[in-house]
């Protein structure tokens, strides 16, 4: 993964996220898409379930990690 990509993921301090195997998944999708992605196109292309999906995305924005911007999710800009 990309230290641009998800770049919380590349920290060592005790603050850190450290993303499940589904949270990398989660950024991976988001942040090889050029567009920002809609939850319904995550949850269809990982076949995760709808909460499972939910949860990933609150922690990923939670923690910088994945930005929401118009109803729909992208890298962190840089």
């Amino acid at each position: 993964m990309s230290a641009t990509c998800c770049p919380v993921e590349m920290c060592g301090g005790p603050d850190c996220l450290q993303l499940t195997e589904r949270e990398s998944q989660v950024c991976m999708t988001i942040c090889n898409s050029s567009e920002p992605v809609a939850f319904s196109t995550l949850k269809k292309t990982l076949g995760y379930h709808q909460e499972v999906v939910s949860r990933i995305l609150r922690r990923l924005v939670n923690h910088g990690a994945v930005e929401k911007v118009r109803g729909k999710y992208r890298r962190v800009s840089q």
